[in-house]
């Protein structure tokens, strides 16, 4: 028991020396919109519940003030007030890629039953549903998009990873269309409240914040090793 204390103490040291100098440099550099020469571009979006009452035709199109290429993440929070009426009610979330416009990441999330799902259109494979499961939002949960290595794409929706380092090749946002209506004929989605999107990219040795999911992730491989190696001593004494 001590011993399980003792490892468990060592682990928050760990964490806290590790997250905490990012955040503090990240802090310090003012939280801006833009590099600053500092490597880095943000954008954030507040869309308001309307947007998810366009149609798929015409849906509703809020571009960024940066385009963000490489080592990107999204982080997109819903509370949306969906319609009670309509059984169907549901805002998509296209992001374009703004080296191909044909192509287009996907994000859904239902009213009913809180369904999320997650596609992607590529001119090599066309549409693809990656990801779709009931209970799978949470109105106090952000939903995380990370793109690293210039090819790579994981998706959390603030529980667990649902889509883990699909290769996407390339692909460049700038931008967003929003909506939740297939056809003009259909009722409203939404009845009120917003969704908001954040976007931070660029290189994470001049972004500490986004080294952040790599280097926790490191560290719980580390303390995973620690374990392992005295699980085995005590199973040797024993």
């Amino acid at each position: 028991m001590r011993m399980g204390t003792r490892i468990n103490g060592i682990v928050l040291i760990i964490l806290i020396m590790l997250v905490q100098p990012a955040y503090a440099q990240e802090v310090g550099r003012g939280g801006g919109d833009d590099d600053g020469g500092g490597g880095r571009s943000v954008d954030r979006l507040v869309i308001p519940f309307d947007a998810a009452n366009s149609t798929a035709e015409s849906p509703s199109l809020y571009p960024f003030q940066h385009r963000h290429v490489a080592n990107w993440i999204v982080t997109i929070s819903n509370n949306l007030i969906y319609n009670p009426e309509n059984s169907d009610a549901k805002v998509v979330l296209r992001f374009r890629n703004a080296l191909n416009t044909d192509e287009f990441l996907e994000l859904g999330m239902a009213g009913h039953d809180r369904v999320l799902w997650f596609a992607v259109s590529k001119e090599s494979v066309g549409y693809l549903v990656m990801y779709r499961n009931s209970d799978a939002w949470f109105p106090d949960r952000g939903i995380m998009m990370t793109y690293a290595q210039g090819e790579r794409l994981s998706v959390n929706n603030g529980q667990r990873i649902v889509v883990d380092r699909l290769n996407i090749e390339q692909f460049a946002i700038d931008g967003v269309e929003v909506y939740g209506r297939d056809d003009i004929q259909d009722r409203g989605s939404a009845l009120a409240g917003v969704i908001t999107i954040e976007v931070i990219s660029g290189n994470p040795l001049d972004n500490p914040i986004m080294s952040v999911p790599f280097i926790v992730t490191g560290a719980v491989a580390g303390i995973v090793l620690i374990l392992l190696r005295f699980k085995r001593r005590d199973k040797d004494t024993n």
